[in-house]
């Protein structure tokens, strides 16, 4: 017989166990022997969907994955559990003692020392020829469905943990379960000589119900954060505004004033002009005479920029009453 590679076989002697076909090139008595099947030592997955209920009553469906493999030897435990690294303090101790009463017998203490080392004892079997082929025989012969007891471990554990966290603890303490699970399955399934290598949690989905009334908390919350950040942005961009509008027309009546105070200091120095040029003559007629000049540069202007209508006095005659208010203006300058 040929065995392929990362699997074994098992022989039967009339019914009975006999011994464990390695990969490679077996033989074995064809009128008394038969390969009774084989068992794989790769790596296996294995994926399940666990409903359970959390603390505060939601539902939920834990999607889960659990990589698991048949120990092909006693080292495997060492390599993917590290058994010779998780002493128990209390062996710590023992072991302490034992070292001080058997000083002179250093081959009991090695003995002591290598059994603590070792993974948890295998279920004992019958005519197995060492302990790798009594873990390989455990695991054929001892559990007639392994995956089914691995899954329905998982099923009893997150069926009733679950129900100790809420939904948000859940999500939170999910490593620290998994890890609790790992080691609670390979103390159930190291005996057998299976290993439990990881146990994964791919996905936590709520009721759909659920998932939506979150979901609508969240954009609600969401919401009223952007709402109070806009009426924020909008309340800073009146505020803005308003001191821009204040400080305009601050400016804008400042700019009035000066224009004003200019157009006075301009008529007086005209005045003054006028009267140097032509001594005797009134101020009233040297003002009629500055006012019909601006009268009429005003109307030169406006006409020769073509683009503005403005109606104005239409007869010289008016001059009199421009001249009227022009004059009050003067005397409330002065008086200020």
């Amino acid at each position: 017989m040929c065995v392929s590679e990362s699997t074994v076989s098992f022989i039967e002697s009339l019914g009975k166990y006999d011994h464990v076909a390695y990969p490679g090139i077996s033989c074995f008595w064809c009128c008394t022997q038969q390969i009774s099947g084989t068992l794989s030592l790769r790596v296996q997955q294995h994926k399940i969907n666990i409903a359970t209920r959390s603390k505060d009553n939601v539902f939920i469906t834990v999607k889960m994955a659990v990589q698991f493999k048949v120990a092909e030897n006693s080292t495997e435990f060492e390599r993917y559990l590290g058994y010779t690294k998780q002493r128990d303090p209390v062996v710590k101790k023992d072991l302490k003692k034992k070292k001080k009463k058997m000083q002179n017998e250093p081959d009991e203490l090695e003995i002591s020392v290598a059994e603590e080392e070792r993974p948890p004892p295998m279920i004992d079997v019958g005519p197995t020829h060492n302990r790798d082929s009594k873990i390989l025989y455990n695991a054929f012969y001892r559990l007639k469905d392994p995956v089914e007891q691995i899954i329905a471990y998982l099923e009893e554990y997150f069926r009733f943990h679950g129900m100790s966290y809420t939904l948000d603890e859940i999500f939170a303490a999910k490593n620290d379960m998994t890890h609790e699970l790992q080691q609670m399955l390979n103390n159930k399934m190291n005996p057998f000589g299976y290993i439990i290598v990881n146990i994964l949690v791919l996905d936590i989905e709520p009721d759909p119900k659920v998932k939506q009334a979150m979901n609508d908390i969240i954009a609600s919350e969401k919401e009223k954060r952007a709402q109070q950040a806009r009426a924020e942005a909008d309340k800073i961009t009146t505020i803005l505004n308003a001191e821009a509008e204040s400080k305009t027309r601050e400016l804008a009546g400042e700019g009035i004033a000066n224009a004003r105070k200019a157009i006075i200091n301009g008529l007086q120095s005209s005045v003054e002009t006028f009267q140097q040029a032509l001594p005797g003559s009134q101020p009233s007629d040297i003002l009629v005479t500055v006012l019909m000049t601006q009268y009429m540069d005003t109307i030169k202007e406006a006409a020769s920029t073509g683009h503005n209508t403005f109606i104005l006095p239409a007869s010289p005659g008016n001059m009199s009453s421009i001249e009227d208010q022009m004059r009050t203006a003067l005397l409330t300058t002065a008086k200020r």
